[in-house]
């Protein structure tokens, strides 16, 4: 198991790479409530991911992979009291569980002190790959401002559930699940983001913001997922600037389900996707998707083209074409 040139002989959920991960890095075990160890086998594994962090070496596809080690929250949850950066190229986080779309065991969370102007995790290092994660923003603060931060380019994120705004107290102008802030060129593959057991208030706060020249970033099958509790305060896709995707480029969703719910259908989404300005350069493509809950997809003015979209005939009056 701690072999420097063998990552893993693991039985995980499918890795994207097959396993045993031939490479030249070594390999990591995170375990936050029962480590106890230096972090080269499982029984000795480290307590925290900060610890790995600080243990691996920046492109050498070094891999910490994180046991889930109970069904029960507190158990398996790395809980942070500060923001983690994740500085480090090709220095990998897999997760060791069932592979579930919905609240992952390998965990990420919020100490429950935290109530600071930040998010729980950023990703500026590029080349990575996450899988079999959750990232979990919820705390009883009023300042956290989200999940799930990213900076670098050219990672993966398989099979993760990126959950911020994850208290009421979260009702923040500005908070999201995921922000993607000028990274570019990022894969998100079966994931789910946001969540539906937590109304997202009434503040004007997202699911997705992107901003700062973020390019060709790609969602393919993933789940957004929205409790609202307001018409057109929460887009599940915000594009913060007219030059959000910076020199002429775009974000694509192949694929994917964005959903709306509300407590007694009292609320029905306006935009699926809304700018605070008009893009000056750039497109949302939309690539064979579905909206629940929803009455448009944006506004005419979005940017946003819709390619053989479902329109599924649910609570609302349905979803809206514009391009």
């Amino acid at each position: 198991m701690s072999h420097p040139y063998l990552s893993a002989i693991l039985p995980g959920q499918g890795l994207s790479i097959p396993g045993p991960m031939i490479t030249q890095g070594q390999a990591f075990f995170v375990n936050p409530y029962y480590g106890t160890g230096n972090g080269k086998k499982p029984s000795g594994a480290f307590t925290s991911l900060a610890v790995a962090k600080d243990k691996m070496t920046t492109n050498k596809n070094d891999v910490a992979y994180m046991l889930g080690a109970h069904n029960t929250s507190t158990y398996t949850t790395d809980y942070l009291s500060a923001t983690l950066d994740w500085d480090k190229d090709l220095a990998h986080i897999i997760g060791i569980g069932a592979g579930q779309l919905f609240s992952p065991r390998s965990r990420i969370g919020f100490a429950s002190t935290y109530n600071t102007a930040s998010n729980l995790f950023t990703v500026s290092g590029n080349g990575n790959l996450f899988q079999g994660l959750q990232f979990y923003a919820g705390v009883a603060g009023t300042l956290p401002t989200g999940a799930l931060q990213v900076t670098g380019s050219r990672n993966v994120f398989r099979n993760c559930h990126i959950a911020g705004i994850g208290a009421t107290t979260n009702d923040i102008a500005g908070a999201y699940s995921l922000y993607l802030n000028g990274g570019a060129e990022n894969l998100f593959e079966n994931c789910v983001i946001g969540l539906d057991t937590i109304d997202r208030g009434t503040a004007l706060n997202y699911e997705i913001l992107v901003n700062n020249g973020a390019a060709r970033n790609v969602f393919r099958h993933c789940i957004i997922l929205s409790r609202i509790k307001h018409a057109t305060n929460h887009p599940q896709v915000y594009f913060g600037s007219a030059t959000a995707l910076g020199d002429p480029s775009f974000t694509m969703f192949d694929h994917c389900t964005f959903i709306n719910t509300s407590t007694n259908y009292a609320y029905t989404q306006t935009y699926i996707i809304a700018e605070a300005a008009n893009l000056t350069a750039g497109v949302c493509i939309v690539k064979f998707g579905m909206g629940i809950g929803a009455t448009y997809w944006s506004a005419a003015s979005g940017h946003v083209v819709v390619n053989n979209t479902a329109k599924p005939s649910d609570y609302t009056a349905g979803i809206g074409y514009s391009a």
